[in-house]
């Protein structure tokens, strides 16, 4: 039977030696990030890229950050049916209840808005998809119907990721009917210079990706788990 005094003198020593060994190992991971590429960079980046990159990444230009160009914003919609007919609810923005959540839940997996950035590139990836397939149209190229398949492959697949993401958020609403559909788009808000600052013109949103109305899918996992 271990003394109380040895487990507390253990415990001394574990919450003394916690620290620096933290320190150690975040200084070991920046050395890693800002190394030099190499094989054994690549090899090594490996271990600590879970870590290094949900809370260390950034993309820098000098000595300030990556100035961004625009602001992407997924917006969803509800549509329902009652005794009164069918009905649209207003646009309401997903990244900005995703953005509530990272503040309020310090500690969810998804505390850096991870599942707000995968639909972002998800939809970015199937923007640039039709953009090649639109041009294999135009030029007829002899790989039009491959290209074709994996634009709605990957249409269908954001369809239900999205579907996933937006039912418990659907549930919360307790809208006065039945939930047939949901909509979901991207939009594009161009970033207004310091040099236009004075500008009376506001930069406009634009829809990047529209996904359209898909089927409703109710009992999905809540996304803040």
């Amino acid at each position: 039977m271990t003394a109380p005094h040895a487990e507390t003198s253990r415990w001394r020593l574990l919450s003394m030696a916690l620290p620096p060994l933290l320190g150690l190992a975040f200084a070991g991971m920046t050395l890693i990030v800002n190394a030099p590429v190499s094989p054994a960079r690549t090899e090594a980046y490996k271990t600590v890229a879970p870590v290094a990159d949900t809370y260390f990444r950034q993309s820098w230009m000098l000595l300030a950050p990556y100035s961004v160009d625009y602001n992407g914003e997924v917006f969803y919609q509800v549509e329902y049916e009652n005794e009164t007919g069918t009905h649209t609810t207003e646009p309401a923005s997903l990244s900005r209840e995703m953005a509530g959540t990272a503040r309020e839940i310090r500690l969810a997996p998804n505390r850096m808005g991870a599942v707000g950035l995968y639909l972002g590139v998800e939809q970015g990836s199937l923007h640039e998809k039709e953009a090649a397939v639109d041009e294999a149209r135009r030029k007829a190229l002899s790989d039009f119907s491959g290209q074709q398949s994996e634009l709605t492959a990957l249409r269908e697949a954001a369809k239900k990721d999205a579907a996933t993401v937006l039912s418990p958020l659907v549930d919360e609403l307790h809208l006065d009917g039945r939930i047939t559909r949901l909509r979901a788009y991207y939009t594009y808000t161009p970033v207004q210079r310091f040099a236009a600052r004075h500008s009376s013109e506001e930069p406009r949103p634009e829809v990047f990706t529209d996904l359209g109305w898909f089927d409703y899918q109710p009992g999905a996992q809540p996304w803040t788990s």
